[in-house]
């Protein structure tokens, strides 16, 4: 009778409360730290979320009473949940543990890890994407063709370059499991400029939300240059919808030839990480060697050696290679699935920039069912790690949801003060202030056609279609205008 009451006491302990933001990043530093109370809490969130990783440390924290009271009910039960998705030695531990149950004890253990299944898949459903089947099968093009082309070149600015021969050296260490943020290649870079970006493209084609993946030297010619040519406008049979791209510009789309004979310091650093990764092979070295393929083809010495070598990575349990697969598959459409699945465990670990694309797969995705309160949770995750794009789709929801339960109106506006030097060039956030003084308390409704029409302008100069914005300030200007127009 005491087994069994330990057993329904763990099983409502686990499932009874509500989801926050996750950072198992952050959980594994403060681990490692010896805070255990504040790293059990964290490893909750994306143990509920199904985090592999987190269920493996909770039931080691539970085993060895670790920022919690000891139990090993609860350690197995957690141990379980880790080894059905094949995670390190956890099947191992278990067999250990269930060694020392009766039969009847072990019975009841294997039911309440069934009833704990049932009921975190249940809640799982409340964040997770799921697959529109009656488009999964179909192919996003670009104006009549099957991609965007990833190498930019902008020629006509190469006399603003500086091609001095300074070393610049973009330093972004960083530990994907020990709660870093920025979580690719640092690869020293002789001028000129080196850029390799990541963006959303609008439905028209524009480019939104630019996000540096690398850069060094002097790049903000060709950052401010690729923002204002529009891409080809991607379509799902036919229906307008938006894609993610990446685009290497600078050096980044020269060969080897070219780096060896001009940009030699360049040539050598990529030497340099492949001997690091041939000579010391951790996750870390080759996770850069994996990242450096995919910026420069030319040092596979196979085909798709950096797709199977990120796969290898994103099984083995690091989050950057888990989010970088993904987007790799999404992107080329080689199995949309697959990808989205692979973004999803990303952002099970907390990692901001795989929230920001699962949030905006979640609003924008031709094979994503779109959900809005979905959408928020994983915006509001990733903007309270400061990921900027994120805040601005916050209020976003907050401010135009279709679910009215989702608007708020004081938390939108506390997102857009929040990022308000930042964005200040972005026409959406000006939109989107404009609404807000439309909607708070006090209206203003002359600022609100004020910053209306400052968005329209800014939009119109960086290419966005801006005739929907156009439409509503025409019905503002007419005094036609009501709270479902925004």
């Amino acid at each position: 009778m005491r087994l069994k009451k330990c057993f329904a006491v763990v099983l409502v302990a686990l499932v009874s409360h509500s989801s926050h933001g996750v950072n198992v990043l952050k959980a594994n530093t403060e681990f490692k730290k010896g805070n255990h109370t504040q790293a059990f809490s964290l490893y909750e969130e994306g143990a509920k979320l199904g985090n592999a990783h987190a269920q493996y440390q909770l039931g080691a924290m539970y085993s060895k009473g670790l920022g919690v009271e000891p139990s090993a009910v609860s350690s197995m039960i957690y141990f379980s949940l880790a080894a059905e998705k094949g995670y390190h030695n956890a099947q191992l531990i278990l067999e250990k543990m269930k060694s020392s149950l009766d039969e009847a004890e072990l019975s009841l253990l294997m039911r309440t890890i069934d009833e704990e299944r049932a009921a975190l898949t249940s809640f799982q459903k409340q964040f997770l994407p799921e697959i529109n089947q009656h488009t999964i099968d179909k192919k996003v093009t670009f104006s009549g063709e099957s991609s965007l082309e990833q190498r930019v070149y902008f020629e006509e600015l190469s006399e603003f370059q500086n091609f001095d021969n300074e070393l610049q050296n973009f330093d972004s260490g960083f530990d994907d499991l020990d709660g870093g943020e920025v979580l690719d290649v640092a690869i020293v870079v002789n001028n000129p400029g080196f850029l390799v970006v990541e963006n959303d493209v609008a439905s028209d084609g524009s480019v939104r939300y630019v996000r540096v993946i690398q850069k060094s030297g002097n790049t903000k010619r060709f950052l401010d240059a690729y923002k204002l040519f529009p891409l080809k406008q991607p379509e799902l049979g036919q229906k307008p919808t938006e894609f993610i791209h990446r685009a290497s510009m600078g050096a980044a789309i020269d060969d080897q030839f070219y780096l060896n004979d001009n940009l030699p310091l360049l040539y050598k650093e990529t030497r340099r990480v492949l001997r690091e990764a041939k000579n010391n092979p951790t996750l870390e070295s080759l996770y850069q060697f994996a990242i450096a393929m995919v910026i420069f083809p030319w040092m596979e010495s196979e085909d798709n050696e950096a797709e199977n070598l990120l796969k290898d990575l994103a099984e083995k349990g690091h989050p950057g290679a888990m989010y970088e697969y993904g987007l790799q598959l999404y992107m080329q459409q080689k199995d949309i699935p697959k990808g989205i699945e692979w973004i999803t465990q990303a952002s099970k670990y907390g990692l901001s920039r795989a929230e920001y694309r699962l949030g905006k797969l979640l609003l924008t995705s031709p094979w994503i069912i779109h959900d809005e309160k979905k959408a928020l949770f994983w915006f509001e995750s990733a903007a309270e790690k400061g990921d900027e794009a994120a805040s601005l789709h916050v209020a976003k929801i907050k401010l135009t949801a279709n679910d009215k339960s989702l608007v708020d109106v004081s938390g939108a506006i506390a997102h857009l003060d929040a990022i308000s030097s930042s964005q200040n060039l972005n026409p959406e956030y000006h939109y989107l202030l404009s609404i807000s003084y439309r909607l708070r308390t006090e209206r203003d409704f002359k600022k609100s056609v004020e910053l209306l029409e400052k968005a329209i302008s800014m939009g119109m100069r960086s290419n966005w279609d801006t005739s929907e914005w156009q439409a509503l300030l025409a019905k503002m200007l007419q005094g036609n205008i009501t709270v479902t127009d925004f």
